[in-house]
């Protein structure tokens, strides 16, 4: 299953407020990362979710940009450390390029501190739900 390149967070989302709509968005977002598809051909977990050390990585970083304040500069920066993420993926259908799409579209929503905070409130959620997903998988 691929993720609809259309389904991306709205940017009010960002820019105004989070609303319950942003809670499904991650919810459903997050699942689809933290779930491996069955390979079509053997029905085996195919290895193309998004793993907890690839996502650890990235959240380490805008936690520590959190930490300290929101600079434009380095959070737009955070763009290509997702690139060169994707460039190692082992997988060629790897979910961290659909993770790529949806998180880079909503870094270049964010222009100042109060969309900084909204975007790393929608983070953190997908995270939690990326994390229940692999804890459902692992049952």
């Amino acid at each position: 299953m691929a993720w609809n390149k259309q389904d991306l967070i709205p940017e009010s989302e960002i820019t105004v407020k989070i609303t319950d709509g942003t809670v499904k968005f991650a919810q459903r977002f997050g699942s689809y990362l933290g779930t491996d598809d069955p390979n079509p051909k053997t029905g085996k977990p195919s290895g193309n979710k998004l793993t907890t050390n690839q996502l650890r990585k990235f959240f380490g970083e805008v936690k520590r940009q959190q930490m300290s304040g929101y600079d434009q500069t380095d959070f737009v920066l955070l763009k290509p450390k997702l690139a060169y993420a994707v460039g190692r993926a082992k997988q060629k259908d790897s979910k961290i390029k659909d993770f790529y799409v949806v998180i880079s579209d909503a870094i270049d929503k964010v222009h100042n501190e109060q969309h900084f905070k909204n975007f790393i409130k929608i983070f953190e959620a997908i995270v939690a739900y990326h994390k229940a997903a692999e804890e459902k998988m692992n049952v």
